[in-house]
């Protein structure tokens, strides 16, 4: 902002003023603040700027306090009766200017300590002259033996000390008081207060009264290092209660401490001493009680579950056991530790499988100290968790591990993949290994005769470092009839789909086996098929092993399974034939492939011709459809094989009217090509009659008609008439 001056009638026109408002040749403290840039002139009092320039404190020259060396020491005085500070009031009067510091907004570099050089004030008389006259100046607290007031956020600046401490610096009032008692109890507040300050921005306790460098000034010591004042408290006020401004600092130092031990944080970490140099302290900060690392405390992690700030100096209390009370070694400086947070995820039981690399210790992030295995000896080993924990951006597990409680990383261990799976399998040898829990050798047992030459099914399966193991069940089921788990190449495997649960019919070739699985071993076996060869099999359900197709359907009473290349369809198809059974003890079957619905032929059904209007292949075997109608659907007598019949084919030719002669040899039949069960007539009887033919048809290379003849409707062969 641009300062602008204010000015009545009564201001010298001759006067200059730069372009901020500023009279050019306004000195303060020797200082031309007419040639300092608008940044600089915020730490300068308004106005002061306005040319009302007065001191910071117009008292001072005035109250020169008298020097008393017969007082207790204050410090001592303050300790031994055990002095309280009263709880900061802030009262912040909301006029005040309001600017950052150098460095920006809360960021401060120390504490200015002043003293109000005024022996017949009070501190809310202080506080008010304060409020009327802030242009000129103003400070952020006033401490007295009964109250600490803040007036102004500590977070921006105060026009305190000149503008090269107004820039950098708090700045803290000490109100003087008239007894001893009251000057020990306001010391106190005062120290406590500017030890508070001072932690709040983590600036520590330096003393700038001889180097000018520092996080507590006196107004003195401002003025002699930076400049932009001439005041020299609160020296000569200590002095008049044979105070001084070291055990000042001493005072402060202790509430800072006090501060930092009573503001101890909870904290969750794990860490190594970095060397054997290392100290450790049984006071945090006190190189009276600290002892050096040494082998005897290296090479181990130790637990952290309590930090402190002392002067800026972070320390870590580590121990043997998750405590802070508990297993205590001692106070570390944070430096001297290599840590990583340390937290609990859960308590989940969880089940891995070492990889075989890396070690196993009594705590996470262990070191040589804290070892139990090397892990090269318990490859594939399960390992039960019953703990997990993080250790900086690392997991880590705790489990039993042959006998013992450890701590692996994250890295060292794989857990179990598991998933569903649809396989058969056979075991390849006796040899082979069974486990009922994988990664526990103890729960194995071989194979041997008892598990070998049988398939297995497989529904599940686990993939544990690399290695796969197939959990092999008498049963379709990962959770009935359940054998155990092996591993994949000890097993020979094919995938176990489900195609269908359509009916179909086979008819058996005589070749293979059948058995009570899929894919079956010699164990599965239930029949050798050469002594089934043709009969049919019903089937209810197809899947694929491989890419092999297995059936499963009844046979002679029992549920088994084939191979596709054990079965074979049968072959129906339309034909038209005549037909004579060959002899007496031909079989014909109701069902194709069905023996049991098998009869003979006999008298029965010999000596007579049948018609043949549907043919089917089984097996390379024909089967012909025998019917006493010209039907494949009514009058059927059943399925006769083609060799058990002498048979020609059957074709019409016409339905012309023709007139023939009987010649008198021959045979007249009810059906053409007939047997003796189908004879009318016997020809020698007609010689010379008239045969009327409606129907004419070819059996094999034979013409035969039809037509009446002494009224009834007959077949004659072409050679029997002219």
């Amino acid at each position: 902002m641009i300062f602008a001056q204010q000015q009545d009638d009564s201001v010298d026109d001759s006067e200059e003023y730069n372009e901020l408002g500023i009279k050019k040749g306004s000195e303060v403290y020797g200082e031309d603040i007419s040639e300092l840039t608008e940044e600089e002139l915020q730490y300068i009092p308004e106005a002061w700027r306005d040319g009302k320039f007065e001191s910071e404190h117009p008292e001072e020259e005035q109250s020169e306090a008298s020097v008393f060396s017969n007082y207790p020491d204050v410090n001592k005085y303050i300790e031994s009766n055990n002095l309280s500070a009263p709880k900061v009031e802030k009262n912040h009067i909301s006029h005040l200017t309001k600017f950052n510091y150098r460095n920006g907004y809360g960021k401060p570099e120390g504490v200015v300590a002043h003293e109000t050089a005024n022996n017949n004030s009070t501190i809310t008389g202080e506080i008010s002259y304060m409020s009327r006259n802030h242009k000129n100046a103003f400070v952020h607290a006033f401490i007295d033996n009964s109250r600490i007031i803040e007036v102004h956020p500590t977070n921006y600046g105060a026009w305190g000390a000149g503008r090269f401490a107004n820039e950098r610096f708090v700045h803290v009032e000490l109100v003087r008081v008239h007894s001893f008692d009251a000057f020990a109890q306001s010391i106190n507040n005062y120290a406590q207060y500017i030890a508070e300050t001072l932690y709040q921005y983590d600036l520590g306790v330096t003393d700038a009264e001889k180097t000018g460098k520092g996080s507590l000034w006196s107004h003195k010591a401002v003025s002699n290092f930076l400049g932009g004042t001439t005041h020299v408290d609160p020296h000569g006020y200590f002095a008049k209660w044979g105070y001084n401004w070291n055990d000042f600092i001493k005072l402060v130092i202790k509430k800072y401490d006090g501060i930092a031990a009573d503001k101890v944080s909870k904290t969750s970490k794990l860490g190594h001493i970095r060397s054997a140099n290392v100290k450790i302290y049984r006071e945090a900060g006190n190189p009276a009680t600290a002892k050096t690392a040494g082998t005897k405390y290296t090479h181990s992690v130790y637990y952290i579950k309590k930090q402190a700030k002392i002067n800026n100096q972070i320390y870590y209390l580590i121990s043997n056991q998750p405590s802070s009370k508990n297993g205590i070694i001692g106070w570390v400086r944070s430096e001297d530790l290599s840590t990583h947070s340390h937290v609990g995820v859960d308590k989940d039981k969880k089940t891995f499988y070492i990889k075989g690399t890396g070690k196993a210790y009594d705590k996470a992030w262990g070191g040589k100290k804290n070892l139990v295995y090397n892990l090269s000896d318990f490859k594939g080993k399960k390992f039960n968790v019953h703990l997990t924990e993080k250790v900086g951006k690392n997991t880590w597990y705790r489990g039993s591990l042959n006998g013992k409680t450890v701590w692996m990383h994250s890295s060292y261990v794989d857990s179990r993949e598991e998933q569903k799976t649809s396989k058969l399998g056979h075991i390849r040898n006796s040899g082979v290994k069974i486990y009922n829990e994988i990664g526990e050798d103890t729960t194995a047992i071989t194979a041997g005769s008892t598990y070998t030459h049988s398939v297995y099914y497989i529904k599940k399966q686990a993939k544990v470092n690399n290695q796969v193991y197939y959990l092999i069940s008498n049963q379709p089921s990962s959770t009935k009839g359940i054998v155990g788990w092996v591993k994949s190449q000890d097993l020979s495997t094919h995938t176990h789909v489900g195609v269908d649960k359509i009916k179909k019919t086979f008819y058996i070739k005589g070749t293979g086996k059948a058995y009570d699985k899929a894919w079956g071993g010699n164990k599965n076996l239930v029949y050798n098929l050469s002594d089934l060869k043709g009969q049919k099999f019903n089937v209810h359900l197809t899947e694929k092993v491989g890419k092999n197709t297995w059936y499963r359907g009844t046979l002679n009473g029992k549920t088994v399974w084939m191979h596709s290349s054990y079965v074979t369809t049968k072959d129906e198809k339309k034909t038209s034939k005549l037909g004579h059974i060959r002899s007496s003890n031909v079989k014909i079957y109701k069902e194709v492939g069905e023996p049991s619905t098998a009869i003979t032929a006999g008298s029965t059904y010999t000596h007579s011709v049948y018609y043949i209007k549907r043919q089917a292949k089984v097996n390379d075997q024909v089967y012909y459809l025998i019917s006493k109608r010209a039907s494949s659907t009514k009058g059927t007598v059943g399925w006769v094989k083609s060799q058990d019949l002498l048979t020609h084919t059957h074709v019409g030719v016409d339905k012309k009217k023709k007139t023939f002669k009987i010649k008198g040899a021959g045979k007249a039949y009810d059906t053409a090509w007939g047997g003796n069960k189908n004879l009318v007539y016997n020809l020698s009887n007609y010689k010379g009659q008239t045969f009327n033919v409606h129907l004419t048809e070819k059996v094999g290379k034979n013409t035969w008609y039809r037509g009446k003849l002494d009224g009834k409707t007959v077949w004659m062969h072409s050679s029997y008439i002219e």
